[in-house]
Parts: C-alpha cells; structure tokens; sequence
C-alpha cells in the first residue's frame, strides 16, 4: 500500500512517490466496476479503457480499490493542474467552509468571488487583463462556450461561426456543431446551424499536403481567401473559435505565426477571435496561457477545468467593448460556486508564486525528449508533439503502411493496446486524435522528473509487449533500407523525404530572409571561423531536420545576405524566384549536359535557349553556343577557339592533336587596361603566358581607345609578333565602361584578329532600350554571357556563343562510351570543355517563361536610370566624392569628410571594413586613379532611393566612428 504523503511543492527537488510494481496490475472489474457497469449507462467513457476504481490519491499518484497505484497523467483531463488534493487547495476550501459563506451564491458576489478575480486578472497577461470584463458561467466548459457564440452573435450582428478541424469545444448541441469528430455527432440531428470548418495546422496530416511552416500558411491563405471571395458561399463570421492547442484533437499546438496571422486576419474582416483554453490553460503549455508564446490576445478567453482549481466552474474574459449583455440575458443556476473560487484563486496563486509554468516547461520539455528517444526506438510512433506538459504521441502502423495521402497509416487498436498495457504498469494515459490514434499527457505540472522517468519506462515496457523494438546493430537489408531514405525514389511515396526536406529547408530559408535585419549577421569573423571549424562533420550524423536547423543557425544566419538594400558591393544579384525553382529541378533529376541518355528532354531545352541567344544577340542560324560555370569559363572558351582558329590560318596545325606550335610565344591578344583579369588568366592557361596580353590605353570613359589599339597592333606586327585576337568588353566590372564593339570590330577586321566580346556585366542591354550600346556585337567570333549578373540568375550560370558553330570542332573528342561520332542524337558535350554540367539553361528557361525578356528589359532600364541618381544623391553630399559618371550600374566614390590631412585610402578601407564586420552593410572596394574608392554595384530592381539614403547614411555614421579612432 501506498503511504501519501503532503509534499512540498515549492521544492522541486523533493522526492515524490511512484507506483511500486510486482507484475502487471490487475485489471479485471472488480465488485465497484461491475456495480458501475450495472447502473451507469452505455454513455460512460473512462472506466471502460481505464477498468479501476480510485479509492484516494494524492499529487500525481492514485490508489485503487484492490490497493493498486498508479501515476495519473491525465488528471481529471487537465482538470487537475497542481494533482489531487493539494494540501494548500484543500486548507483554502476548509477555511471558506468553515467562514459560513454558502457554497453557491448565483451571479452574487462575495469576498472568495471579488478574491478570485483580482487573482484571475494577476494570472492573465496584463495587456489583456487590463482590457476585459469577466463573465461566471454554468459549471462546464460547454457552457463558456455556449456564452461565447451568443455574445459573438448579437455583438456582431452575424450568425456564422468557424471552427477548425480537429475541433473539440464541448458536448452541447452548440458545441458539437462546432466539433471536428464526425463519428460523436453521426446521430446528433439539428445541432447548431450555420457553422463551416476551416484547416488547422497539422505538419503529420496536412490537408495541402504539406509540411512545417508552409502548409500552416498555406492553411491561413484557404482562410483569407474565403473570406475575400464572395463566391466562397461562406457569410462573414461573427466569430473564429480556436484552441491554441488542440486536445482532443490530438494534441496539436498552433504555431505562433499562425495565431498571430490568425488575429491580423479577423482584426481586417472585423470578426470576433475566440480563444479556447478550457483545456490548454492554467500553466500546462509552460505560460499561464498557450496563446501568451504568441504575443497576440484574443476578443473572447474561454476558460474551465483548471481554472476553477478542480471544482466546476466556468468563465469567459472578453474585451470589454463588446460588453453587450442586457442583465440577465445570459445566466446559469451554477455560476457562483464558491468553493472553486477558493480553490481557483489559490490554484492561480500557487503557480504564479512558485513560478509552476516555467517549470512545466522544463519537465514537459524532459518528458518530450524522453518520448522522442522512445520514438527513436519504435517503428510505431509517428510523431512526438506538444507544448510543455501537454504532450501527445501518434501511433502509426508499425509495418509503415501508408494510407491513400502518402501519410502514416493510423492504429487505432494498437494504440488501445498500448494504453492498456501501460496502465497494468501503472501508468494512466489518455488516448485520442485522429481515428483515437494518438496518446494523450496532461500529467499534474507538480509531477517530478522521478515520476517522469517512471512513465517513460512503463510507456517503453507497454509499447515492447506489443511491437518489436528496432534493431541496434541492423543486419545489412535493414541497413540499405535506411539508406533509402537519403535518396529520391521513383514510384508511389519514393519522394516523400525529399518532399521533407525541401519544406524544411524552405522554411528555414524563409525565416532567415523575413528575418535579416542586415546584410550580415555581424558576428567576428575568427568566431565564425572557429564555429564552423568545431561542427561536429558528421561524427555523429543526425537527423536531416536537425541538420537543416544547424545549417540555418550557423551557415544561413551568418551569410551574405544579398537581398538586403545594404548589400551592394559586387556583380551579385538577388536570383528571381522562377530560377530558384528551377534549382529544385536541376539538383533534385540531377542531369548531365554531356550525352542525350543523361539529359534527354535538358538536351533540347538548352539548345533552344542558346539559339534564342544566338537570335536575341543579331547572329544568324550559323551561330551556336553552350552554357557555361560563368565569365571566366566563357572568356577561356572563346580565346581558345581563337587560339586554335588562329594557328590553323597561320600554319595549317591542329593544336588539339599536335600541341602549339613553335611560333605560338609570339602569340598576343589585344586588350583594354579596363579589361577583366581571365584574360590574363585564360592566356596563362591556354599557354601562352601572360605576356601575351596586351593592354591598351582608354578613354576617360573607361572604353578602349581604338586609336591607341591600331597603333598598338602595328607596332607588334612590326616587332615580329602576332596579334591574333581582340577583345571588346561591354560593361567593364568596375566603371561598367562599353568599348565601341563597332570600332573594335573594325580593327579586327582590318588586322585579320578574332574578335571576342565579354559581355559577362553587360551582356543584357541586349533586352533593354538601351540595346544600341551594344551596336556592334553581332560582328564577334565569339561572344561571353553571364546569366547570374544582370538576368537575376542564382549563381552559376554563364553562356558562350559563336559566330560559326564550326568552331566546336576545336574542342570536340569523341568517346566509345559517351559521345560516338555515329550517334543520330545529339551529345552536347561536343561543345564544351567541361565534361559534367549541370542543367542551368532551365534557369533562364524558367525565368523567360514566368517572367519575360520584356520584363528583365525593364529591370535593366530601372538599373540604369537608378544609378544615375544615386551618382547624384552621392555628388550632392559634402562628406562623398563622386569619382566617376556610372556608365551602367556602378557609382564609384570615396569619403573625404570634413577634415583635412586626414589618411582618405586608410579610412575609406576601413569604413568598407567596418561596414561588413558590424554587419551594417557590404559594400565594394576598388582603386580609381590611384585612390582608394567605395562602389555600390545596383543589381536589386527593387530597391528604393530611400535605400540609398538610408545606406549613406550608414557609412557617414562608420566615417565619423573612424575618424574618431584616428584622432583619438
């Protein structure tokens, strides 16, 4: 037998009792069942899956009629907040017996009455409290909620009321019309009228099939749209009802964004949001309320059970600008019980003091990560959820079936079972949910971590008694199993997992970028270094949704964020939303770009992309070209081609089979100072060493000077040496500069030269009505595209084009086993130097289809019109110099303060620096005529000129703190 004791509850450590087992308790009826069973009706409920009649019980703990103890995590369905027969409670409820004051006094009030709701109104947030009447109801819950549509109904006018489902808000003929369970109204005719069902967000069983965040905003769009359409068929509610965590339901939270969208939405529409926390109230969920986490209040708290210390009572707090009662309009015999007032008030009392909610927290958090190791142990637990000590455990299919929506296949007798063994090892639970698969923890919030442990093997020992616990060591079938849900599978419920991972890893992405206040996070950077360093790389792997939070902590919150208005140093654009979704295709069907049997319908798409390029840039059907990694791979592209174009014409060689040529140290290509460092770098890698480029002088506007050019070319040839290519850049990376591609092309005519163009910056003018700066372009040999700049491309995404498709031949090499010179279909690996390629073509395909080259045109116009402003916005303040007129999308300048003699290159490299450590902003650093410069590249369409205000105002604040540094 059990000794109880009276425990002190402000000591958390104190040692509580649990239930003392010598085998399985018996659970067959006893004389009081069978004396239950032969007076009660049919409709009782509990005593038929938990067959025991409680002789007493103290905190957490029951004792039976055969001497039998149990550890009680259901208490009196929540009812029981701080266990049975707390000592302080009880006291209260004799001292209130023992002062004479009648244990109920109708709406009358009393001084354990004006008590208990100074109490009621200390427990409630106080930007709720401080707003709000109370209102006394009948005993149950049912009857707050009865209270709260007729107030909702005459307040607004309207007679609708919207409910979720999963809903469950009492057993009257009111409530039931609100409840989600069909099976419990199927023979209930006439309930209430008028009441429609809206989707509440369940991540296991989501009606849009979808997973986390997504599906729940996808849950509230269905909300926002019915009520903006006006052929929904649905009247304008007077009234939402919701509980911040579902029950009976399940035991399913509502997130925080969801109830605060839920609010925004009603506040719009002018409709009444009633918040059901009959069950969830009290200091269960880890706050004295659910709906505290989310840091909205409802119009209408309906409250009962817990609320009333264990005894009935009922209550609504509404705001009182909805105080629309007439006196006596709404009343009930029951509503002035005063004991529960007593025992109410010091139930409140007693959390608020003992700070009992925060400590629900940590135990429910305790006992969900319990339940989670036990998950990890069993096939046949779905999921594991919950907020604090309301915590609940779906039980699935142990077998993995599935049902006809790819989701766990419910087990409804499985999870009887399961309750039922757990309770002949002394544990009682509840059960519900969807098709009652789900168990159910509403343990006291007293309960210790003793007692915790205590339910936690006796639900392990009652799960292994029925399913076979997983395997620690797996013999290899097992192990290629697992293995299988790393992958993407073809055939029904073979792409579940990426289904997600890709949801997870969307909303992760989702909150990083609706949550960036900066273009970096500001972290130091050696932290971020040694952060990424000490990650545990897979020493120990985890599960892929843990492994997408660390990637969101410590990669996604510490990266650029290029988005941002303060992000503007390089030729890095924000990507569009069509070519990001094409990511998904091109990683997840993970084609190669070599032969047609690796990227059949990919062959085709990139070749009609590169022939709309190829019409787009003026050139005609003998044209052709082939995606690339970037500039850098097109620019080498097209000076090999010219290379090998070159040596031909001279000498008749074939530099792909023979090597260069003896003469090919005499080799030179032609090229401005402004001109991007890969043609160094290609000239190195082609072999011809760097010297073999030859910079020519510019024009103050940064373009090639033409004169300076043919005087450059005749004096090489006069050396002896050979200029066998030209280069023309449109759109230089730092001044954005144009050479006159018409002049250009002239000179490679006049000197026989291999004209190639690197319009990586440049390159979409071609869609803008500024396309005439490009005049000219449709006379190169070879011309370099760079999708992931000025056509909003995520990276990497370049192309190159020739003027004759023939030219491919330099680079071609037929394999037995890839690209055979008898096939019929084509192999584009003919065309490039890289072997493996990914699928990017479908980015612009994809952007092309969704947004327009009208569209990206007008972007670009946007762009260069921006720019000229900003230029000016920089001109006209005294603490900048403008150091160049934007020719596209740069404005390069420099601080010069206010101060003379000061160091203007130091400061100005160390306001870009302390811009981009503190986190305030990233922007460029370069030289301009010998000087230390700032630039802002604009390549985000949709920033404002507030921005830029905004941003230089950033900057003068980092001069002034640097200054102070060097004077100081």
């Amino acid at each position: 037998m059990i000794s109880f004791t009276n425990n002190n509850i402000q000591d958390t450590n104190t040692a509580q009792n649990v239930p003392v087992l010598s085998g399985l308790h018996d659970l067959t009826p006893d004389e009081l069942l069978l004396s239950q069973e032969h007076y009660e009706s049919e409709v009782r409920s509990y005593p038929r899956r938990l067959p025991l009649a409680i002789a007493k019980a103290s905190g957490a703990m029951v004792e039976d009629t055969r001497g039998q103890t149990y550890l009680d995590c259901l208490a009196g369905a929540g009812t029981l907040t701080l266990g049975y027969n707390h000592p302080e409670i009880n006291q209260a409820v004799i001292e209130q017996l023992n002062a004479g004051i009648p244990y109920q006094t109708l709406d009358i009030t009393t001084p354990a009455k004006d008590h208990f709701i100074r109490e009621l109104m200390a427990f409630l947030p106080q930007d709720f409290s401080d707003n709000t009447k109370v209102q006394f109801c009948g005993p149950s819950g049912a009857d707050a909620v009865e209270a709260a549509i007729k107030l909702a109904k005459q307040t607004t006018g309207r007679n609708t009321i919207a409910a979720f489902h999963g809903a469950y808000h009492g057993m009257t003929n009111g409530t039931m019309a609100l409840m989600g369970n069909l099976g419990t109204k199927s023979r209930r005719q006439g309930l209430m009228a008028d009441v429609h069902f809206l989707p509440f967000p369940y991540d296991l069983r989501c009606p849009f099939g979808l997973q986390g965040e997504q599906g729940a905003r996808q849950g509230l769009r269905y909300i926002e749209r019915m009520l903006a359409d006006d052929e929904s068929g649905v009247q304008k509610p007077a009234a939402i009802i919701v509980e911040p965590v579902q029950g009976e339901g399940g035991v399913i939270p509502a997130p925080a964004f969801w109830l605060q969208e839920l609010r925004r939405i009603t506040e719009e529409n002018g409709i009444l949001l009633i918040f059901d926390e009959i069950q969830c109230g009290i200091g269960k969920t880890g706050e004295h309320f659910a709906f505290e986490e989310s840091g909205v209040t409802p119009d209408i708290l309906c409250l009962s059970k817990a609320v009333g210390g264990g005894l009935p009572m009922s209550l609504l707090v509404f705001d009182k600008e909805i105080d629309t009662w007439l006196p006596g309009e709404h009343t009930g015999t029951f509503r002035g019980n005063q004991l529960a007032m007593v025992s109410g008030a010091k139930t409140m009392e007693i959390i608020r003091r003992d700070n009992l909610a925060n400590k629900a927290k940590i135990t429910g958090d305790y006992l969900r990560r319990g339940l989670e190791k036990i998950a990890s142990t069993t096939s046949c637990i779905a999921e594991v959820r919950g907020k604090g000590l309301m915590l609940g455990v779906e039980i699935c299919d142990p077998e993995g079936g599935k049902n006809k929506f790819g989701e766990p296949l419910s087990a409804p007798e499985l999870t009887v079972a399961i309750q039922r063994a757990a309770l002949e090892r002394g544990l009682i639970i509840e059960k519900g949910g969807r098709e009652g698969s789900v168990l159910r923890f509403l343990p006291p919030i007293i309960i210790t971590f003793e007692q915790i442990d205590f339910a936690l093997k006796s639900l392990q020992d009652a799960i292994e008694s029925l399913v076979e616990p997983t395997q620690a060591v797996q013999p290899a079938d097992t192990l290629q199993q697992n293995w299988r849900d790393h992958f993407i599978h073809t055939g029904k419920d073979g792409a579940e997992s990426f289904e997600a991972a890709m949801n997870a890893t969307t909303q992760a992405l989702k909150k990083i970028f609706e949550n960036s206040e900066s273009p970096y996070s500001g972290l130091d950077p050696t932290v971020l270094a040694s952060q990424i360093r000490h990650a545990n790389l897979g020493e120990t792997p985890q599960s892929l949704d843990d492994v997408i939070e660390e990637t969101s902590d410590l990669i996604a919150k510490n990266s650029i964020i290029v988005q941002h208005p303060h992000c503007i140093a390089h030729l890095h654009t924000p990507p569009l939303i069509p070519a990001v979704a094409a990511e998904a295709f091109i990683t997840a069907l993970n084609q190669s770009m070599d032969s047609w049997d690796q990227a059949s319908a990919a062959t085709f798409v990139e070749q009609e992309v590169t022939d709309w390029l190829c019409q787009r840039f003026g050139f005609d059907d003998k044209a052709d070209g082939v995606f690339t990694s970037g500039g850098t791979q097109s620019n080498l592209m097209g000076l090999l081609m010219a290379r090998d174009y070159a040596i031909e014409k001279l000498s008749g060689s074939d530099v792909q089979k023979d090597g260069l040529p003896e003469y090919a140290d005499k080799l030179r290509l032609i090229t401005s100072k402004n001109s991007h460092f890969t043609m160094q770098k290609s000239a190195s890698l082609l072999g011809l060493g760097e010297h073999a480029v030859i910079c020519v002088d510019t024009y103050s506007d940064g373009t090639m000077d033409i004169e300076s050019a043919d005087a450059t070319l005749a004096a090489l040839k006069a050396e002896g040496l050979i200029p066998f290519a030209i280069t023309g850049t449109a759109g230089t990376t730092d001044h954005g500069a144009i050479d006159d591609l018409d002049d250009v092309a002239m000179l490679a005519e006049k000197h026989g030269l291999w004209m190639h163009v690197d319009a990586a910056y440049g390159g979409a003018l071609i869609l803008s009505r500024h396309h005439a700066r490009l005049e000219g372009i449709e006379r190169a040999d070879s011309l370099t595209i760079d999708f992931h700049k000025m056509f909003f491309q995520p990276i990497s995404c370049g192309a190159v084009i020739l003027k004759d498709k023939n030219h491919f031949g330099y680079i071609r090499h037929h394999a037995d086993y890839l690209n055979r010179e008898e096939d019929v279909l084509p192999n584009l690996v003919d065309k490039s130097i890289a072997t493996t390629r990914r699928f990017d073509a479908l980015k612009l395909w994809m952007t092309l289809q969704n947004v327009g080259p009208q569209a990206l045109g007008s972007m670009v116009d946007h762009l260069l019109n921006q720019t000229q402003l900003v230029a000016d916005m920089v001109n006209n303040r005294s603490q900048f110099e403008l150091l160049a007129a934007p020719c596209l999308s740069t404005v390069l300048f420099r601080y010069v303060g206010v101060n003379q003699g000061l160091d203007l290159d130091y400061l100005n490299k160390q306001i870009r620096l302390d811009a981009l450590v503190k986190g305030r902003a990233v922007v460029g650093e370069t030289v301009v005529d010998g000087n230390v410069a700032l630039k802002f590249t604009l390549l985000n369409p949709c920033l404002k000129l507030s921005d830029f205000d905004s941003l230089l105002n950033e900057l003068e604040s980092l001069a002034d703190d640097a200054v102070k540094q060097v004077q100081g």
